[in-house]
């Protein structure tokens, strides 16, 4: 479904993407963990067309995908959920859910609006209340629940753990697991390196902007370099 070969990327001149290499399949969770700098965030902004890559290719559903424009890519069905959630603060909960959904008719809309409320219940109860008086775990929810409304092939997220509680967390990663289970693969970017790659299928470390491990996320969890450097063990 994706596939990222050689991608090198950067801002302002600088390079922080070195020649990495990926791929996400039909209906896998994989993941991308490393610490602070190591390019993760870079890696899911330059695969949605939010970072102009310097050189490498990505392809998408078989489709080039470097120079193609965000809302066109999301228009193929590869939707990212950005750190820091963007939600449109003063709109509620449907209609930010319904602004997700953009590029479909209102009358589908409808019937996704009813599958994210069955995915996030409290987001039901919420509906009309403004975006900016949820809670950070509520809006987590509301950013993933928008996203769906694309209907995307793939959902790519990128920390969506960050600033919640550990009962929240699991919410949100469940909640995952379920997309999932509709048909959805995830590329997941998150702090927390334990619960990322005991979730994944797959899974990469990145460090200084190259892939240096990759392999089943359960197995990678309990490498001994991974285990020191990332799991704090």
């Amino acid at each position: 479904m994706l596939k990222v070969d050689g991608l090198c990327a950067g801002y302002h001149g600088l390079q922080i993407l070195h020649e990495v290499d990926l791929h996400v399949d039909e209906g896998e969770i994989v993941a991308i963990v490393g610490g602070n700098g190591a390019g993760k965030t870079t890696t899911l902004k330059t695969i949605s067309g939010l970072v102009r890559a310097t050189s490498g290719s990505i392809t998408f559903d078989r489709e080039r995908a470097i120079g193609v424009r965000p809302s066109e890519l999301v228009r193929r069905g590869l939707v990212h959920v950005p750190e820091g959630r963007a939600l449109f603060g003063p709109l509620t909960v449907a209609e930010n859910l319904r602004m997700g959904g953009w590029t479909r008719g209102r009358q589908s809309l409808e019937r996704d609006l009813d599958e994210v409320f069955d995915l996030f219940p409290i987001l039901a109860e919420r509906r009309r209340q403004p975006a900016e008086t949820l809670s950070g775990g509520q809006q987590q929810m509301l950013a993933i629940g928008r996203a769906l409304m694309a209907r995307p092939r793939l959902l790519m997220l990128d920390e969506p753990s960050t600033g919640l509680s550990p009962k929240l967390t699991w919410t949100v990663l469940d909640a995952v697991r379920t997309i999932r289970e509709r048909g959805v693969a995830v590329l997941l970017v998150e702090q927390n390196a334990s619960h990322a790659l005991n979730l994944a299928d797959r899974a990469y470390v990145l460090e200084s902007g190259s892939a240096v491990l990759t392999g089943p996320g359960p197995e990678l969890a309990r490498d001994d370099r991974v285990r020191a450097a990332y799991l704090g063990l």
